[in-house]
Formats: structure tokens, sequence, C-alpha cells
């Protein structure tokens, strides 16, 4: 399997979730008495979504149709959505190099797999 999808409860749990594939900045001094090195974080950390290894395309929030049919100011119809539970997320894997990485995300996998995913890879 190379793509992978996943689903989290909300937009909040991505980077502690995906911490493997996020990133934060830093920045190193020394002291110029003693020599010694002090890293600091710089900034707010981020998901890296596209690598040599692997690309992640936030999805979000899926709506589905209800069934119903709504009608606008105008009086066209069109059909009435509802989102589906938790913050969508897909990955794909070129090679083998951060299998471990996703595949320690399992407990995120939609299951089943979709069938016809609301956005696929092209």
């Amino acid at each position: 399997m190379i793509d992978f999808y996943i689903r989290l409860n909300s937009e909040v749990d991505t980077l502690t979730a995906l911490a493997a594939f996020c990133h934060q900045d830093t920045q190193t001094t020394v002291d110029d008495e003693t020599g010694e090195e002090t890293v600091t974080n710089v900034g707010e950390q981020y998901l890296v979504t596209t690598t040599h290894d692997y690309a992640i395309d936030v999805v979000g929030t899926i709506y589905k149709p209800t069934g119903e049919m709504l009608v606008d100011d105008e009086g066209n119809e069109y059909p009435e959505t509802a989102p589906l539970d938790g913050w969508h997320l897909n990955i794909r894997l070129i090679g083998d190099a951060r299998r471990a990485d996703v595949e320690a995300l399992s407990n995120y996998f939609v299951d089943p797999e979709p069938v016809t995913p609301a956005r696929a890879w092209a």
C-alpha cells in the first residue's frame, strides 16, 4: 500500500498525531566565553506536506450529500450536505523510507479504506 487515508478527531490533533512529519525551526547561539552551544526553537511547529519520501494532502472536513435537496434564493436546487466526523488527510509514500512512520498512525487509518475517496491522488 502506498496511499493511506487518515481520520483524526479534529484539526487540533494534526501536529500531535503527525509529529513525525512536523518540523520546528531552531536557532543556535554560541556563548562567547565558554563556547557552549544553545539551541532554541523559533516560530511555530508545522506540518511538512511534501518531501522526496512522501506527500500529505490535508483534506480537512469532508461533506457528503444527505439525500435532501435545497433551493437557493434564485430557485435553483442543490443537494444538502453534512460534514462527516473527523479531520481527514491523505498520505502517499514514495518508496519505503517513511513507511514505519505512516504505519505508526494505524489507529487513525480510515477502516475500511474508502472505495471512492472524497479526494484522491491524480
